[in-house]
């Protein structure tokens, strides 16, 4: 768990300024650097990080640079997109194990031809289709809660993994998940990312990637193996019962034609559905817990939202049609976003030379752009350290730079689910919010974890109510 600087009320105003890491004073040195970082990725970087616009340095034989204003990051994920394509050379060893060739960490024409399989199934009118099953899970949560959890602890964010994995098991298979596959990918997917090193050293020697890791890959491949035999049964068993075109994974299976050249093989269906699973799962359960904290400590922010659901919903579950008019809702859920971004840093590797404000890039140079500094730059946010979900609403929306606010990241390798994500996020906040309040633990400050995304540690133990 990482220490905070940060967890109280501003009672004259009613804001709240939520944890974050104490930032260092001055850059530390790169051998201090290199033994923080293998802890959290966010805990290296000074107050002055948070207002420079595109600094850098070598690490020993490799350029890192950060993009870190929204010309910056407009340069290196759309108008030289081209160049920043790659996903940089850690992330593709970290996740490789686990999701083989899928689309979050290949490039290319490999890259181009699965975007274009997966894209249908994001369409508006599938999303429709698929919101059904996130309200009847989110009911089914919400009857469970009431019956188990009334005034007692419950751990929050492993609440949350279990919805969400549940809604992508339905919609992507179109079955029920069960307990016990459950428990296996959300746990697989945890304890990978606990095995993953934060800096690949490897890399920054410039040595070759097929160099041997530490010990703990080994678990790594360990924990990719036994999410990769739940969605193999699971395919198995799709494929096995009547045509199914309406899943996840019957429009995955399109791709999949037996002799045809260029076909898709059951492996890369399989990768391109765990990629599903843990895009969806994982980033959306964390924003939703983090969500939750914040909630509980900004009581005017939660009196607003549960006003909002009243006057729209009246006390019947939310449906599809009724997620515009939930924009208390939407907006509590983006500031949630903009200050714990589900995947704070965005890395790529420069395949060409190029040139940022006045600096030579190397080809092979690791890009930055971090989600995490670039949504705090008091710049482009007012009290960026602060919990203000009205930065969000209609009448001030409009203000923000485009790219400055990225949590979904932004061009054409924005994140396919991210309105899938949005309207899932929204009607179980909506369905939970109706009848919970949620406080956190007495004596309790949570602290985060930071790998290959941010969540907040020890599973987030809050205490469950009646909304009031």
């Amino acid at each position: 768990m990482i220490r905070a600087c940060y967890d109280k009320q501003i009672m004259n105003n009613n804001e709240f300024i939520p944890v974050r890491p104490i930032p260092p004073e001055g850059y530390p040195n790169i051998f201090k650097i290199l033994r923080m970082v293998r802890k959290d990725l966010l805990s290296i970087w000074p107050e002055g990080a948070y207002h420079t616009d595109f600094f850098g340095r070598k690490i020993f034989n490799r350029w890192l640079f950060i993009a870190n204003n929204p010309a910056t990051v407009e340069h290196v994920f759309v108008k030289k997109n081209d160049v920043y394509q790659r996903k940089s050379p850690f992330m593709r060893k970290a996740l490789e194990p686990l999701l083989g060739d899928g689309l979050f960490v290949s490039d290319g024409d490999t890259w181009k031809k699965r975007r274009s399989i997966e894209a249908p199934a994001f369409v508006p009118s599938k999303l429709k289709i698929f919101s059904s099953v996130m309200t009847e899970c989110a009911g089914e949560w919400r009857d469970r809660w009431h019956a188990q959890y009334l005034n007692r602890e419950i751990r929050i964010l492993p609440e949350m993994a279990s919805l969400t994995a549940e809604i992508l098991a339905r919609t992507m298979f179109g079955n029920k998940l069960g307990h016990e596959n459950a428990e296996k990918i959300i746990s697989g997917f945890s304890e990978y990312q606990a095995c993953i090193e934060q800096i690949d050293l490897v890399s920054f020697f410039g040595l070759p990637e097929w160099m041997p890791r530490l010990p703990q890959w080994r678990r790594a491949i360990r924990m990719a193996e036994n999410i990769h035999s739940v969605v193999d049964d699971l395919i198995a068993k799709h494929l096995a019962g009547p045509e199914n075109t309406s899943t996840l994974l019957g429009m995955l299976l399109k791709g999949y034609e037996p002799g045809k050249p260029g076909s898709m093989t059951l492996e890369q269906v399989r990768n391109e559905a765990v990629v599903i699973l843990m895009a969806g799962h994982e980033t959306t359960a964390n924003s939703l817990a983090w969500t939750w904290y914040l909630l509980a400590r900004h009581p005017r922010a939660a009196t607003r939202l549960r006003e909002e659901l009243h006057r729209v919903l009246a006390g019947r579950p939310p449906t599809f049609e009724d997620v515009p008019a939930l924009v208390y809702t939407r907006a509590v859920f983006e500031e949630a976003l903009r200050l714990y971004p589900p995947v704070p840093v965005l890395s790529r590797e420069a395949v060409d030379e190029d040139e940022i404000q006045g600096h030579r890039i190397p080809r092979g140079t690791i890009m930055l752009v971090m989600p995490w500094l670039l949504h705090r730059r008091s710049e482009y946010w007012d009290k960026p350290h602060h919990f203000i979900p009205e930065r969000f609403t209609p009448e001030r929306v409009k203000r923000h730079h485009k790219y400055a606010y990225i949590p979904f990241s932004v061009g054409p390798r924005i994140c396919l689910g991210a309105a899938f994500g949005m309207t899932e996020a929204v009607l179980c906040l909506a369905t939970l919010a109706q009848q919970f309040s949620l406080e956190i633990k007495p004596g309790h400050i949570p602290g985060y974890d930071c790998r290959l995304t941010l969540r907040p540690s020890g599973g987030l133990p809050m205490i469950l109510k009646m909304a009031g």
